[in-house]
């Protein structure tokens, strides 16, 4: 990263690379997706509007084939390390198939100077009319995302009239990180949406900061209970020393290759 995308991150809470995978790449993982989500429904039907969304965490054992390389790529790893330190911890990989919209909200909100974030790759051509993620620029600054959390229906905007929102319009290709402290919406009911997640945390140590470690330890025991067991014996086996860094993190907390073997729909 230069100087000045790492500047963009830290300021706004966000950066989006345009065409970061080739179209080749693209269509990959595209048709791995639809395998993977199609194999974790069990044959059944993809749902539609007015059904429930499809999340399967974690997602990449579906085709370890094809979305471990993801783990591996310098390209996404190299951001990782750049704005969370060398040491930093991956969680949760995500598939989810979108089937509406989703008001303005964050996730998980580390104490001040401490964060974790996702790689987000949406596999569909996305404008605001049809649900591109929409993000509030330094909403990830605690005054102002503790003020939004506690005002934001109480100001007289209509959501899609926030002040600052910015659409981040996606082509099939580009790629999204952001830190989950960050404000964020699709604001359009349109189903079919298909995401790619990865999900990392900063690590930290008692010597370090105590605070920030009781959070850190905190925030994987409740990932473990919500979605069990983060990664397989087989991403473990496979892994390369990059790969076995961002792993080793989880596990010398007790956590990552501990909890249920299984992942979790959400129902929402």
């Amino acid at each position: 990263m230069t100087q000045e995308e790492i500047r963009h991150f830290e300021t706004l809470g966000f950066i989006q690379y345009k065409r970061f995978f080739s179209p080749e790449e693209v269509e990959k993982l595209s048709s791995a997706f639809d395998s993977a989500m199609e194999r974790a429904r069990g044959g059944a039907p993809a749902p539609v509007a007015g059904e429930r969304r499809q999340q399967v965490i974690p997602f990449f054992d579906y085709d370890p084939d094809t979305f471990y390389p993801l783990l591996d790529d310098e390209r996404i790893m190299d951001v990782f390390s750049t704005l969370m330190g060398e040491d930093f911890i991956l969680t949760v990989s995500e598939g989810i198939l979108h089937t509406g919209g989703s008001a303005w909200h964050h996730d998980a909100c580390g104490p001040e100077g401490f964060f974790s974030m996702r790689a987000a790759m949406y596999l569909d051509p996305l404008g605001p009319e049809d649900g591109c993620l929409n993000v509030i620029p330094g909403s990830h600054f605690r005054e102002y995302q503790e003020s939004l959390a506690q005002h934001m229906n109480e100001i007289g905007v209509k959501p899609e009239d926030i002040p600052g929102r910015y659409p981040l319009v996606n082509e099939p290709g580009d790629i999204l990180f952001m830190n989950h402290k960050t404000f964020h919406s699709s604001l359009s009911d349109t189903p079919g949406r298909r995401a790619i997640h990865i999900n990392c945390v900063q690590n930290t140590s008692a010597e370090k900061n105590p605070e920030h470690l009781d959070w850190l330890v905190g925030f994987l025991a409740g990932e473990t209970r919500g979605w069990g067991r983060f990664y397989s014996e087989r991403l473990i086996a496979t892994a390369g020393p990059r790969r076995r860094r961002m792993l080793q993190g989880a596990m010398d907390l007790g956590f990552g290759n501990t909890g249920d073997v299984t992942h979790l729909q959400d129902l929402r």
